[in-house]
């Protein structure tokens, strides 16, 4: 069988130069063409950074997709779930590793050179500090006092209350001690202080000033919840946790650390903290919940709080506003502690409103019995 020769193409006409020729005067013509090359003229290059919330997924969307409209970039379809799946992806592992975690959504132009016509190059990333840098962030940028400059009265109220005869022989356990601003009042009064310190630059600060002033104060770098970290049971007559709890993810850490400071209590002897307990009947939805823990504001009902005391032996002695109780108790100079504490306890952080919101910052005072 003979080749069959393939088929000839067929001439195209040359319409190139016929439209080259072609005078444009229609006004809207023009006018697309001049945006066109403007353009072409036109670069964009930033960042969004949203705090790792899985539940913000699809308004984190709605925003960087009415950027990306803005900036003349029409996705597809596809394109758009793909970055979806991406941020979605990033803020879940962001969260999981830190409530401080934050989404890093960048654009910038392909090249240098080139404007707005050549699309945007996107990266999506998350950005995961420790509590440690952030404190260490803290030291280093913030001026005055971190935390305030004098101790928590409802601390001074509960250890005189106690009225020990000798100090000496009634430890107190100070967790999350932070700069040292409850530890160094009660080592003053005489009572035997250990301090636990997770963020190494307080623990060093804590260590330099308890040895120059001559303070019995044992400083312990570590987190209380770890369970490789040895701590004394039966011991202490007074333990207490303040600001502690409020930086914490779940319920059980709450069980944990109620469960540890109750062990290391002595019969009898005191446990104060404090937490944002929620109004009766006000339930969180899982959105808020996620916000409490970015917040610094973690979240915790009465009946959790009752499920995490009903199996230790421990009776409730007090229930107090932390932010009426410490207004009406510090001294005049020394309130508010900061700027950001008033809105904070009453959380107002979480809730940024005037009017009361369906959570506050609460004294726990309870009795090892």
């Amino acid at each position: 069988m003979s080749a069959v020769p393939p088929e000839q193409p067929k001439p195209v006409p040359d319409v190139t130069q016929n439209l080259s020729d072609q005078a444009i005067d229609d006004p809207d013509a023009l006018d697309k063409l001049a945006r066109l090359k403007v353009k072409s003229l036109t670069a964009a290059r930033g960042e969004l950074v949203f705090p790792c919330i899985p539940s913000y997924k699809d308004r984190y969307l709605t925003q960087i997709n009415a950027l990306l409209v803005a900036l003349g970039q029409n996705f597809t379809t596809k394109e758009k779930q793909a970055l979806a799946n991406i941020v979605g992806k990033h803020l879940e592992e962001g969260f999981a590793k830190s409530p401080y975690a934050r989404l890093v959504f960048r654009y910038m132009p392909p090249t240098p050179t080139v404007g707005l016509t050549k699309g945007l190059n996107i990266n999506v990333n998350s950005e995961v500090p420790s509590i440690e840098d952030k404190y260490q962030r803290w030291v280093d940028t913030r001026e005055g006092s971190l935390f305030g400059s004098h101790a928590d009265a409802k601390v001074i109220e509960v250890v005189e209350s106690i009225a020990a005869s000798d100090p000496a022989k009634c430890p107190i356990m100070d967790i999350g001690a932070g700069n040292g601003r409850n530890t160094f009042p009660l080592a003053k009064l005489g009572y035997p202080v250990d301090a636990i310190e997770l963020a190494p630059v307080f623990v060093e600060q804590m260590q330099k000033i308890a040895t120059a002033e001559g303070l019995n104060i044992n400083v312990i770098e570590g987190n209380v919840l770890d369970p490789a970290l040895k701590i004394r049971p039966a011991h202490y007559g007074l333990i207490f946790a303040a600001e502690v709890i409020p930086h914490f993810r779940h319920i059980n850490q709450v069980e944990l650390l109620l469960a540890r400071m109750c062990d290391c209590l002595r019969s009898q002897g005191l446990l104060l903290f404090n937490l944002f307990l929620t109004s009766e009947g006000y339930e969180p939805t899982p959105m808020i919940r996620e916000l409490s823990q970015v917040a610094w504001s973690f979240l915790v009902t009465p009946a959790e709080l009752d499920a995490a005391l009903q199996k230790l032996p421990l009776e409730i002695i007090a229930n107090q506003s932390v932010y009426d109780y410490e207004k009406q108790h510090l001294p005049e100079k020394a309130w508010p502690p900061t700027n950001w504490f008033p809105s904070w306890s009453r959380g107002r952080d979480l809730f940024p409103t005037d009017r009361q919101p369906p959570v506050s910052l609460r004294w726990l005072l309870c009795r090892r019995t």
